[in-house]
């Protein structure tokens, strides 16, 4: 073949900023729409004060800040000139631990009872390590606080009182080492479900406080890992080999309890019936986005990755796992009704696309090397969200895999920006325009 033949055949390098800058335009806009200034508390509309700005996930619905919202939010902004947002987030959520013993919910007096799935660790290694002057006081400062709220909130190594609230929670379950979901109402599956941010999913059968999630386990692993390497930058071998050993100790126990050898896979466990459930979900991939698996589980997992594509990005659980309505027919109404409540799909379940799982799905196979894998993911992403951005001239919270398009209403109806969804767009467009000229 002539020379000048095979270089005219070379794939021509897609301009992924350019394709979409439309979308990105609008990203760019709405981050002022959304950061919001509240100093003082406002006891009327229940919102508690912050020492510094902070997003919101959206200008309608939403207008107070949220705890893991707001750490997918920080993903779309830390490389940017809004960059001291994150950092004042991390200092935001410091506030509230401080003041509190606890990061809510949400920044408001009625969630103060529960928390959200725990990012602090992360944000605050995230906002470090896109710092330009790496200032370790402020690293020591802040990584101090996610001890203590590794501490109090989710291992319950202490109890601390806080102004006369006593912050107490029950979400270690003892004899297994691990934790669950479940705020100070004890036994209550509802509140434990909305705290794990799945509100409302299949995956926990309506029973969210009897179940150790794996995703939750990860992120306390993420914390401890991320202590580990705090230590390292801050010259403290104690510390170091401290958290390397409860690192390792939780590993060994999610291991035994959650990797499901024969399927190749992590599942949520039921503590309470000591069995491992089989219901497929986009948590069981976290442990790749933490860091967690093994090479070889991680080749195995990637297999599953099927049971979740489509040609829009990748659904929250697996169609296969959705339980099958039987035939309710002769069935008294009121059991009926109890019944097809159980088993009817919820927000949290196929074919809903959530950003920040999917983005953590794809974040796990980088780390592991599947780049393919997650390039293919972004781009059927990006097309998707992009048509729903050209239709509507918005985002929105979620999206439908199997038609691409918004969903239809759940417990509130689909909401339009919309942070965390606006972030994972910015950053697959980064990591894509990245790959296209590394070649």
């Amino acid at each position: 073949m002539d020379p000048k033949e095979k270089e005219s055949k070379k794939p021509e390098i897609r301009n992924y900023r350019e394709e979409f800058k439309d979308c990105l335009s609008y990203i760019d806009s709405y981050w002022d729409k959304i950061t919001q200034v509240q100093g003082q508390d406002d006891e009327q509309a229940r919102k508690i004060g912050l020492p510094k700005p902070f997003l919101v996930p959206n200008n309608d619905r939403f207008p107070t800040m949220y705890y893991w919202d707001s750490y997918f939010m920080a993903q779309g902004i830390l490389y940017t000139n809004r960059q001291q947002l994150a950092l004042d987030t991390v200092e935001n959520f410091t506030y509230l631990f401080n003041r509190f013993g606890v990061i809510p919910n949400l920044a408001s007096f009625d969630f103060l009872h529960r928390s959200q799935p725990p990012f602090f660790s992360s944000l605050i290694m995230d906002a470090y390590k896109a710092m330009p002057n790496k200032d370790k006081d402020w690293l020591a400062k802040h990584i101090a606080v996610a001890k203590d709220e590794y501490k109090t909130v989710w291992t319950n190594e202490r109890d601390i009182t806080m102004k006369g609230l006593m912050a107490s929670f029950t979400h270690r379950i003892e004899g297994f080492g691990l934790s669950r979901y479940g705020d100070r109402n004890t036994g209550h599956a509802d509140p434990s479900e909305a705290e794990s941010g799945w509100d409302y999913t299949s995956r926990f059968a309506s029973r969210a406080d009897q179940f150790l999630p794996i995703d939750l386990n990860c992120l306390l692993f993420k914390y401890e890992q991320d202590f580990v390497e705090a230590g390292a930058i801050l010259d403290d071998d104690k510390e170091k080999s401290i958290w390397l050993a409860a690192s390792e100790k939780r590993k060994e126990e999610i291991n035994r309890l959650m990797w499901n050898e024969e399927k190749g896979f992590f599942f949520d466990y039921d503590y309470v019936h000591n069995t491992r459930s089989d219901f497929l979900s986009l948590a069981g991939f976290v442990p790749l986005w933490a860091g967690f698996a093994s090479p070889e589980q991680a080749k195995r997992m990637v297999q599953k990755l099927a049971s979740f594509e489509t040609e829009h990005g990748l659904t929250v659980t697996a169609k296969e796992s959705l339980p099958e309505a039987p035939d309710l027919t002769n069935m008294q109404p009121a059991f009926r009704t109890t019944i097809e409540r159980l088993l009817k799909p919820k927000q949290w379940d196929y074919p809903q696309i959530w950003p920040p799982l999917e983005y953590m799905t794809v974040m796990g196979l980088l780390r592991y090397g599947f780049v393919d894998d997650a390039k293919r993911i972004m781009e059927k992403s990006v097309n998707a969200q992009a048509n729903i951005f050209r239709k509507h001239g918005t985002f929105f919270e979620k999206r439908d895999g199997v038609t691409g398009h918004i969903t239809s209403h759940f417990d509130y109806p689909n909401q339009p920006g919309f942070g965390w969804t606006n972030a994972v767009f910015s950053r697959y467009i980064d990591i894509l325009e990245k790959m296209e000229a590394s070649g």
